[in-house]
């Protein structure tokens, strides 16, 4: 096998775990926000995740963090979108490309919705 195929295959499996672990990150962030009473209260023990103030929470990993601000209105659902979005960053970035950390918060975005979607029906 020469170089650039074992490569190329790297790349490959490297995208299939970041895409694997943004539906995960959806459906771990689903049901948190569906199953927390207080959905502030269970982020502040969250993995990964820290509260800063009333309204902000850090989340870091491997010298990576970013800062969420609770939204006003407090609404579950953004708060949801929000954090999958966060934790996409913070999680899954290192090292990847704009346009691949882009792709994978599309798809963790569009299976929170699919998500939430099920349970409205």
């Amino acid at each position: 096998m020469s170089t650039i195929e074992f490569e190329d295959m790297a790349e490959r499996a490297d995208r299939a775990m970041r895409t694997f672990a943004a539906r995960n990150t959806a459906h771990s962030v689903f049901t948190l926000v569906s199953g927390a009473s207080d959905i502030l209260e269970a982020l502040e023990h969250w993995r990964g995740w820290s509260r800063r103030n009333e309204r902000e929470f850090v989340c870091a990993f491997g010298g990576r963090s970013a800062t969420l601000a609770v939204p006003r209105p407090f609404d579950p659902e953004t708060m949801a979108k929000l954090i999958t979005r966060t934790e996409v960053n913070v999680f899954l970035a290192g090292g990847a490309d704009d346009l691949l950390v882009r792709e994978l918060q599309a798809l963790a975005q569009r299976e929170l919705e699919r998500l939430f979607d099920d349970t409205d029906a």
